[in-house]
């Protein structure tokens, strides 16, 4: 989407000046992401939970123990998709000044775990060191849970879902105000 034909070399290359429309088809993909995304990270959270309920306490896992690794790797990777779909969506609306967009919950701090997330092998990193300067002991991958919500280093994921939704439905009225619709990503797709 934000790729681009070079002119005369005909090879891809990012496009160095995107367009506020393209900010804005961006903002209501990536919108559309989290909130699937945040779903889809609510029923990880169940499924460990309920893998955890089944564990003895004094039990660690054992290693043939399938739905255990099946749920925990689940819950992680949902983890980093939705905290990545979220960054992005920051970024977009980050860009998009002039919108009136609904404004960014906890904006450093979804960049700060996004990053953390994805370079957890970097203890030191500018990330990890400026998280743990307002969340000590801050951990890449901790969450805490209930069955209305889920915090990432107690940012709320449902707080990022409802941001989400808002931006979607502010960026399609103002474009179908201007004549120009923008998908609706709440409505199924044809054939689902």
């Amino acid at each position: 989407m934000l790729l681009a034909y070079a002119p005369k070399s005909g090879r891809r290359h990012m496009s160095y000046s995107v367009d506020q429309a393209t900010y804005r088809q961006a903002a209501v993909m990536w919108a559309f992401i989290v909130m699937r995304q945040g779903d889809r990270l609510d029923e990880a959270a169940a499924e460990y939970d309920g893998t955890l309920l089944e564990q003895p306490r004094s039990t660690p896992p054992e290693v043939d123990d399938y739905r255990y690794w099946w749920a925990t790797w689940t819950f992680g990777a949902d983890q980093y998709f939705f905290l990545a779909a979220a960054a992005q969506l920051r970024k977009c609306v980050l860009k998009l000044p002039h919108d009136e967009l609904p404004e960014v919950p906890n904006e450093r701090m979804i960049l700060l775990l996004r990053n953390f997330t994805e370079h957890w092998e970097n203890p030191t990193g500018w990330s990890a060191t400026e998280l743990r300067g307002s969340v000590p002991g801050a951990i890449p991958g901790r969450a805490t849970y209930t069955k209305k919500d889920v915090w990432v280093e107690g940012v709320s994921t449902t707080e990022i879902v409802l941001w989400a939704s808002d931006v979607a439905r502010v960026l399609r009225a103002n474009a179908a105000e201007a004549g120009d619709p923008l998908p609706d990503p709440v409505q199924p797709f044809p054939g689902r």
